[in-house]
């Protein structure tokens, strides 16, 4: 059996835990939200910090993230400060609980093996103060799925995108001369403290290079300092740059590079890093945008005239006393399949309840599109049917795709029957009205 399939117990109560990520490149603009007194629709914080009911702080970090044209996904991070935070060491393979006023304080740590494992509340902050507007990000995290009953009565399936790590895309690079081989430098927004932007190590010609960014395109400036033995930092030298190319005798600072190398999980295993185009518009762009998901099976119906496909999945997330069954709605799409292969479409049509697999796919908020020819408005036109004319396309829209949508089946993964009713039942009927104080967007909705 695959690695992929490898399912996680609980240590309490041996209940199956499954898992998911996800993994998105793109351009950030900000959440929209409709004003209740006016209507008026307005732009939301990148970052805020909130009061909860309670008057505690919450700390927000959300923005909507376009991977694609027309294709923008909301991705958020939210939390509060809590009694305790946690250390984890790979080395002794142990967590250990720590008071959350002390987490960054390693001399109460056990000892150098451990690390903090990043709170919510510090990574709403750490992702939201290297946000702007309009910078292209590269966002990894995982999903979470939640079922209510709105006031209507109707049942609704609740999928958030929950960011893990955010790194805007580096779209500049630092050159500097003369140094010793191994000599390391760093780069940061700040004079102070600030916004790492990248790091450097000089090769065998005494050459380093730092990849950097987000640097303005417009420009702006820049610190560099030199990291000296025990990962100290010398004082930061302040350096300005343009939006193309700034050079004196030891350093050379280049601007909007025209793309940005990204990270990427191969699928034999291990990762590759892909020059990636920050331009829609440009004939060499191409999307990232992908999830896996480990995944049971509740229902699956295969549509007679269209194929495709709706799978009622069931995800087992972590429960106090048992695991949570959480639904999940997924469609696929139906694809010709090759002379002897089976249309994966249908094969999905064909799993029955309570088996398990993992599954790959692509998360769809996008408006699909397509090019018509633009048609003569006037009559008797004196150029109708001349040959010595251009013909002129519109881009006009033909409906949206919505949701997680499967794309591919991982070899060695299904299991059927894995499941019992038992675990993909839930304990009680869903609640009522759990988040009758929440606005749940559209785009909240898988489909």
């Amino acid at each position: 059996m695959s690695k992929k399939a490898q399912i996680k117990l609980n240590k309490n109560h041996n209940g199956k835990e499954f898992f998911n990520k996800f993994h998105f490149v793109g351009q950030v603009s900000p959440v929209q939200k409709k004003d209740e007194g006016s209507d008026n629709w307005f732009d939301v914080e990148l970052f805020d910090t909130t009061k909860t009911r309670t008057g505690k702080d919450r700390r927000v970090t959300q923005f909507n993230l376009e991977t694609a044209p027309f294709n923008r996904l909301k991705v958020e991070v939210a939390g509060m400060e809590q009694d305790f935070a946690f250390l984890w060491s790979s080395t002794e393979k142990k967590s250990h609980r720590i008071a959350f006023a002390d987490r960054h304080n390693k001399e109460l740590y056990p000892n150098e093996t451990y690390h903090l494992i990043d709170t919510d509340w510090d990574k709403a902050e750490k992702v939201g103060n290297v946000l702007q507007n309009g910078i292209w990000v590269d966002v990894k995290g995982h999903y979470e799925f939640d079922t209510f009953i709105a006031e209507d009565g109707k049942e609704i399936k609740l999928v958030k995108r929950i960011i893990d790590s955010a790194m805007p895309l580096r779209n500049g690079e630092v050159t500097i001369k003369g140094l010793k081989a191994g000599d390391t430098f760093r780069a940061y927004d700040a004079k102070e403290d600030g916004v790492f932007l990248g790091q450097g190590k000089a090769n065998a010609e005494g050459v380093a290079t730092i990849r950097v960014g987000w640097l303005n395109p417009e420009g702006g400036k820049l610190y560099i300092c030199k990291v000296e033995e025990g990962n100290k930092e010398g004082q930061r030298s302040e350096q300005a740059y343009t939006e193309a190319t700034v050079e004196n005798d030891r350093i050379t600072i280049t601007n909007n590079l025209p793309t940005s190398s990204v990270r990427i999980d191969k699928p034999s295993g291990g990762y590759e890093y892909v020059e990636y185009v920050r331009d829609f518009k440009d004939d060499n762009f191409f999307e990232i945008n992908s999830f896996e998901m480990q995944l049971g099976i509740k229902s699956t119906y295969q549509d007679d005239e269209t194929k495709h496909t709706k799978v009622n999945g069931v995800f087992l997330d972590y429960g106090k006393d048992r695991s949570t069954p959480k639904d999940v709605d997924l469609m696929v799409y139906y694809k010709e399949a090759e002379e002897g292969k089976t249309a994966i479409a249908t094969a999905f049509g064909r799993l029955n309840p309570l088996d398990f697999l993992v599954v790959e796919g692509v998360d769809n908020h996008r408006a699909e599109t397509a090019k018509i020819e633009v048609e003569e408005k006037e009559e008797d036109n004196p150029f109708e049917d001349v040959g010595e004319k251009v013909v002129s396309y519109e881009t006009v829209t033909t409906g949206t795709r919505k949701g997680l949508e499967i794309l591919n089946y991982i070899t060695g993964t299904y299991s059927k029957e894995l499941l019992t009713e038992e675990e993909i039942s839930p304990q009680s009927m869903v609640s009522e009205d759990p988040f009758a104080s929440v606005e749940v967007s559209s785009d909240d909705l898988p489909f």
